[in-house]
């Protein structure tokens, strides 16, 4: 049985791994929309850059840009999801450990 001191030691070593784990997330997630808008940016430049009407090759390219931003989007929400549940157990676990060292006092 681990004492009080071990269970706040270890939750707080997780913790901290858990909230980095959010933090890469929202870091990951900043970095492709910056990327998504320099990437439209840089297809609308070359773009501009002929003489011909390229509306539809345009609108074709943003669609897709949307679509993998919307997939990306996704994705980063469902590991946004399991780091939360990550938390919520790692908070259950910590007080039923707490609750556990308290009886046994």
């Amino acid at each position: 049985m681990k004492t009080e001191e071990e269970l706040r030691t270890e939750y707080r070593r997780q913790r901290q791994e858990l909230e980095e784990q959010a933090e890469d997330i929202y870091r990951f997630q900043k970095k492709g929309e910056e990327i998504a808008q320099q990437t439209y940016e840089a297809i609308l430049y070359q773009i501009r850059q002929r003489e011909e009407d390229c509306t539809d090759i345009l609108e074709m390219a943003r669609r897709e840009i949307e679509q993998l931003e919307t997939n990306y989007q996704v994705d980063l929400q469902e590991k946004k999801r399991e780091v939360r549940q990550k938390t919520e157990h790692l908070e259950e676990q910590f007080h039923k450990g707490l609750q556990q060292v308290e009886r046994n006092k």
